[in-house]
């Protein structure tokens, strides 16, 4: 390869009239053999991706994946030409796979990993480039990280050439800052980076040169040079496999951190206590079993009575039955986690009480009017819950990964309420049951007839008809299953919706069964929501999530 295949940035580092390359390990050998593939140093330091993936191949050459630039018959000719062997991959694929190596565009095309967020698009629908593909990836030592989340060299920043795909690399504010870093103005005009400000995470920050040199507050702005070393609070756990590594970032020039903070989740569907005899013939829930259970207030006369259940799944969030919260203003309910006695005035150490900021009802739920249709609800704390082993969310699955497999007949799901007992009197402790997931044919045939409106596409039935099973005040509790087979993660998938009523009362009739609202219908919804609590985490969940919001909320 002749050197005038090298693009600028090889030209300005290399060429400079040196007509030799030296290699790290000291061997001298000649350019124009820099980046042919061939590894002609000892150590390979001539075929390597920081010093090769700024080359444009000509139309006739194959570009491996770490940039050197090989004849177009080397590809699939059953020899390896390239360092890296990228000319002989993916050979022999189908039509619609890639390469373990390689990037699959939304277009569908496949791309080499190099290419991805390099600033330069190669996928034809530019997904490649994409903030959302972009956004979490980490960038190597000694590069400059975009704020559209692509990586480029250190030395491509302010060359009057635009590397990164949104031009950041050439701001006004980056190149004024990195004039000011090499003492051309005042120290106090280089811009800093955000304070650290997530609860879920625990951070030391470090600035590693100028005047302020040493440990410095995290929730503070911070300058250049500043290194934040993170990892996620307990009861927490890093958002992805990617985010698994994110353990540090650093403050570049311009005011922008080299990377994507740490994202973490709260470690959902997990209790560290064994469980103790809901519900109707059912057994004592044992305290911690059931961390995400949370027991709704009503005030009424002056007193605050137990009304309906839900379940955690954030440290501000709160899902539950449409109905407990239908036209229910806010200031009239309180919500009680870690608790596990229907009495809002019984001292309990392990519990938290929270008031109600605001509730918000999926748009489609009309109540009665619409047959209890897409019976589901959020609520919004007035301030976030504190995880510990009383109090944990349960997961949910976003995906929708689980809904067909848990929801299928027979399969067996796990609930806990503080409703109506065989007793015909509301449990003052917490009780639980296993209920079995039955067809909706089945469900038909067994119900009244007056009640088969309320088994809709947005619901499912479960319930043995043996007097066993959810009744009044367990409105809005979760049924949950495990999220495999002997995993001890649990996933929401159903809340107390409907069931029939005894003859000339108000009570349930338990030898019929329960109708239970699919959550797994409703988690684009549930995003969308979420979105607007902890936007620093959700947004990513889906992008789709601009699901119509025009919601029912009470203020």
């Amino acid at each position: 390869m002749s050197y005038f295949y090298l693009d600028p940035w090889i030209s300005r580092h290399l060429c400079q009239e040196i007509p030799e390359f030296i290699c790290m390990d000291g061997t001298v050998m000649k350019l124009k053999d820099v980046c042919n593939g061939k590894l002609d140093c000892a150590d390979g330091t001539d075929e390597i991706k920081d010093l090769c993936y700024h080359i444009i191949c000509p139309k006739n050459m194959y570009r491996c994946h770490y940039g050197a630039c090989v004849p177009t018959s080397a590809r699939c000719n059953g020899t390896p030409e390239c360092a890296d062997k990228s000319d002989e991959s993916q050979c022999g694929r189908t039509k619609n796979s890639c390469d373990m190596k390689e990037f699959r565009c939304l277009s569908n095309e496949c791309i080499p990993l190099e290419l991805l967020c390099d600033g330069k698009t190669d996928c034809k629908d530019g997904s490649d480039e994409s903030k959302n593909t972009c956004e979490e990836l980490p960038c190597p030592p000694h590069s400059y990280h975009c704020r559209h989340g692509g990586c480029i060299h250190f030395d491509s920043r302010c060359d009057g050439v635009p590397d990164c795909i949104d031009g950041s690399d050439e701001s006004e504010a980056l190149c004024r800052s990195l004039k000011c870093s090499t003492g051309s103005c005042p120290i106090d005009g280089q811009l800093k980076c955000p304070p650290i400000l997530s609860n879920r995470m625990s951070a030391v920050c470090q600035v590693k040169e100028g005047p302020k040199k040493g440990l410095i507050a995290c929730n503070k702005p911070m300058p250049p040079s500043t290194i934040v070393r993170y990892e996620c609070k307990q009861y927490y756990i890093p958002s992805s496999k990617l985010q698994q590594n994110n353990t540090q970032m650093i403050c570049q020039a311009d005011g922008t951190w080299n990377r994507d903070m740490l994202k973490c989740d709260p470690d959902c569907g997990k209790t560290d206590l064994p469980a103790i005899p809901l519900i109707v013939h059912g057994q004592i829930a044992e305290q911690g079993r059931w961390p995400w259970y949370a027991a709704l207030f009503t005030l009424e006369d002056g007193k605050w009575i137990f009304w309906c259940g839900g379940s955690l799944i954030s440290e501000l969030v709160i899902v539950t039955a449409g109905h407990c919260v239908w036209k229910v203003p806010p200031d009239t309910m309180k919500v009680a986690l870690g608790k596990y006695n229907s009495d809002l005035n019984t001292n309990n150490e392990n519990a938290q009480i929270r008031e109600i900021k605001k509730i918000i009802i999926q748009p489609s739920y009309q109540d009665q009017i619409g047959n209890y249709g897409s019976d589901i609800a959020v609520i919004i704390l007035s301030s976030p819950v504190k995880f510990d082993s009383h109090v944990r969310p349960v997961c949910i699955d976003w995906n929708l990964h689980d809904i067909s497999a848990h929801l299928k007949e027979y399969s067996m799901g796990h609930i806990v309420g503080m409703g109506l007992t065989e007793d015909e009197t509301f449990s003052g402790i917490l009780r639980k049951t296993k209920l079995p997931v039955v067809s909706n044919e089945e469900c038909m045939r067994h119900q009244k007839r007056d009640f088969r409106k309320y088994i809709t596409y947005t619901a499912f039935c479960a319930g043995w008809r043996n007097g066993t099973g959810v009744c009044n005040g367990d409105s809005g509790g979760g049924l949950v299953f495990p999220k495999s087979t002997n995993d001890k993660v649990w996933v929401l998938q159903g809340i107390v919706s409907v069931s029939p009523r005894k003859t000339g009362t108000s009570h349930c009739d338990l030898n019929f069964l329960t109708v239970f609202t699919k959550v797994g219908l409703y988690v684009n919804w549930l995003s969308a929501v979420l979105n607007t609590v902890h936007p620093e985490r959700f947004k990513s969940l889906n992008d789709n999530a601009a699901i119509s919001m025009s919601i029912f909320e009470y203020n």
